[in-house]
């Protein structure tokens, strides 16, 4: 071996007994599979991490909006069993369909029940007596003309009847007239309503 191969291998040893030389290769070395483990490992994992506290979060927003919607439920209930039997009153003020005989009948009974004659009645329109779940119920008017004759007192109690009936009606115009007939004079009236209903439309 030349001096200068003897030369350079005790200089080499030399370098590696020393404590600083081998810490520097052990941090380097430590420093490079820590990066490799943060590149590869890691960052993966912290990735996954973070989309699972996204996820959690986003869960529990949503089993709150639930909770919030179950407890308005609860309270739905409670406020409509109080209500349910009303209910059927609020069909009869204003029902799903015009029920035209029907509301021809109320008005009859009403004015025996305050002593006027009925002279005339018409409506300007005869809807159909349609139900059906697949239409969206619309609120609509049974329009009429009622012409009825009797003392101002009984008309008026007539017309007071109209607005306090469980069947809903609406008063549009009442107008008085002076009959004669065989010499007799009479008051007529003829007052325009509504009877609102639930008509379905497509």
């Amino acid at each position: 071996m030349s001096d200068r191969s003897k030369q350079l291998s005790n200089t080499l040893a030399k370098f590696y007994e020393k404590p600083v030389a081998k810490v520097s290769l052990e941090l380097f070395l430590s420093i490079g599979l820590i990066t490799l483990l943060g590149v590869f490992a890691i960052q993966p994992t912290i990735l996954t991490m973070t989309n699972l506290i996204t996820e959690i979060d986003e869960k529990q927003a949503l089993h709150e909006q639930l909770k919030k919607k179950v407890s308005a439920l609860q309270t739905a209930q409670v406020v409509y069993t109080k209500v349910e039997p009303r209910l059927e009153l609020l069909t009869e003020a204003v029902p799903p369909q015009p029920q035209l005989v029907r509301t021809i009948k109320i008005i009859e009974k009403l004015a025996t029940e305050n002593n006027i004659v009925i002279s005339g009645l018409s409506s300007k329109d005869i809807p159909q007596e349609v139900q059906s779940s697949a239409l969206t119920p619309v609120r609509k008017n049974l329009p009429l003309v009622i012409t009825v004759t009797g003392d101002y007192p009984s008309i008026r109690a007539f017309a007071t009847a109209l607005l306090k009936s469980r069947r809903t009606f609406i008063i549009d115009t009442i107008s008085f007239a002076i009959t004669e007939n065989r010499s007799e004079r009479s008051l007529s009236t003829t007052i325009t309503i509504n009877a609102p209903y639930y008509g379905g439309e497509q």
